[in-house]
């Protein structure tokens, strides 16, 4: 496979639910089991609802703002330019305090579907905002 450039202009955002405040776009889909990258913005006092992933862990690189991590029992808190690895099957979420939207890049280790899963879910256009912090980077 040759590599490509992905602009930010070419990235479709999608949401899971019509009110769900984080936008994900994936920037790629792998052919079979392996990381899916992907990026995702978290509007202020956004909350992900708790969850794990089965057989894949998952590496938060944080581009912009401030993001409380809750995995397990623990709390963390990260900003830009940090990175956060949550181990396989580690039942986390993650909140946006605010007041400024969060900027993440995320990795699964293991794709199981969730490209999939996402390209089916609402698509959400990335905004003005958005984009300009994917060209600052």
């Amino acid at each position: 496979m040759l590599p490509r450039i992905l602009h930010p202009e070419q990235l479709q955002g999608f949401r899971f639910g019509s009110n769900d405040h984080c936008r994900l776009a994936l920037f790629n889909k792998p052919a079979s089991g392996g990381c899916t990258v992907f990026l995702e913005v978290h509007d202020p006092c956004d909350r992900v609802p708790p969850h794990s992933h089965h057989n894949a862990a998952e590496l938060f690189v944080v581009l912009r703002g401030r993001v409380i991590f809750h995995v397990e029992d623990r709390s963390i808190s990260a900003s830009g330019g940090d990175v956060v690895m949550v181990p396989e099957e580690a039942i986390h979420d993650l909140e946006n305090p605010g007041p400024d939207r969060v900027y993440l890049i995320t990795v699964l280790s293991c794709e199981n579907g969730f490209a999939e899963l996402l390209e089916h879910a609402i698509p959400t256009p990335l905004d003005a905002e958005d984009l300009a912090v994917l060209r600052s980077l």
